[in-house]
């Protein structure tokens, strides 16, 4: 008897389910949900652009790009999907706030990092992407990372670079878009494995894995300090080893100091023809070695060093034709004057500045005179 009452329940049940009118409350019901699925996972800019979250939601502090298109050759700042994504930490938690409290912080802190670092991956991989048809112009292989310029033109001449087809900010999508490939799979393998607990083991790493894109401000800002560092330990050496022991090389506000990174260091025939010491010092000051001094540095100068530092001239060489052809120093934007400053050997010229204005001015006067040194712009006015 139990088993024919089951099998007449089951029978209403279905007879239910197959009635037209409840069929069609199920799918108005069951709609939207996919819907909300569909633009959940969607990658286009309109879709983006409809979900909006909620201002108490972890990712909403780390605005993504969905869409990012190659720039025009009349452009002298690079995409902004360049750069890190904005990101702000919560709310500290008041002294008296229990252990919980302050667990579920560090969790929250975890997420809102994990979500930047997913943000900076994607536009690696987005401007890469959209960096290839400019990688076949400059005729660049597409699916090996090499960054530009590959050859050394001889006596610098604009005209015998492929390059020169390209405008600056196009020519700055693909050195770093290939410069971020580089470092995606170390990093991604790193993100997998430790998740929420990424930005304790990043710091170990530092640049040597982290894409452009990926760098929180605190990482960036330690970055320069070292980097910093071991200039004046490298320019401290080369006062030392100098016959002119009175230059005031020390002072990053110096004109002598300027005139040796921008006609010495990077000449391109002293460069060739220097000492493999004062070559390595000379890629330190540059940012392209950790150390001036380092265990069997000057026998791999000839080897490492030296075509590094010739490439790394030819890449400011182009730039600085570059900057000067897209309306000179005014037409960058903060972040790309910084930068240019720092590939330069700039990077402490704006240290003892009071705020980031003054900081800004100081760093586009020493642009501005490193171009004039080089013959690559109008000579600024000392203030």
């Amino acid at each position: 008897m139990t088993s024919i009452t089951r099998g007449r329940g089951l029978h209403a049940s279905l007879q239910s389910w197959s009635n037209p009118r409840v069929y069609h409350q199920l799918r108005s019901q069951l709609q939207p949900v996919c819907v909300r699925s569909s633009l959940l996972f969607s990658t286009s800019a309109s879709s983006q652009q409809s979900r909006r979250p909620s201002p108490s939601s972890p990712s909403s502090s780390v605005p993504s790009t969905s869409i990012v298109t190659a720039p025009s050759k009349i452009e002298v700042n690079a995409p902004s999907s360049t750069f890190p994504a904005d990101i702000v930490d919560p709310a500290p938690v008041s002294p008296s706030t229990g252990l919980p409290g302050k667990l579920k912080r560090f969790v929250e802190i975890g997420r809102i990092y994990l979500t930047f670092y997913k943000t900076g991956l994607k536009n690696v991989y987005r401007n890469y992407r959209v960096s290839i048809p400019l990688r076949k112009v400059l005729g660049l292989p597409v699916y090996l990372p090499v960054s530009p310029p590959r050859t050394i033109s001889q006596n610098n001449a604009p005209s015998t670079r492929k390059e020169s087809v390209l405008g600056r900010a196009q020519f700055q999508l693909v050195c770093r878009s290939a410069r971020d490939v580089r470092r995606m799979i170390p990093f991604t393998m790193i993100l997998i494995v430790c998740g929420e607990f990424t930005p304790l083991i990043v710091p170990i790493f530092g640049s040597a894995i982290t894409p452009a894109t990926c760098r929180v401000p605190s990482q960036v800002e330690k970055e320069r300090v070292s980097a910093t560092k071991r200039k004046m330990a490298a320019l401290d050496v080369h006062v030392t080893a100098s016959k002119d022991a009175s230059l005031n090389l020390l002072r990053s506000s110096s004109e002598e100091q300027l005139h040796l990174l921008a006609k010495q260091f990077a000449d391109p025939v002293w460069a060739a023809s220097a000492d493999p010491a004062s070559v390595l010092r000379a890629a330190a000051v540059f940012g392209l070695a950790k150390r001036h001094d380092r265990t069997a540095g000057t026998l791999l100068a000839g080897i490492i060093y030296r075509p590094r530092l010739a490439r790394h001239i030819e890449y400011l060489s182009i730039d600085d034709e570059m900057i000067h052809a897209g309306g000179g120093v005014r037409a960058l934007n903060a972040a790309e004057v910084r930068i240019a400053v720092e590939e330069r050997g700039g990077v402490d010229v704006s240290a003892s500045a009071k705020d980031r204005k003054q900081a800004e001015n100081v760093e586009r006067r020493w642009l501005e005179q490193w171009l004039s040194i080089r013959g690559g712009g109008p000579k600024s006015k000392k203030q």
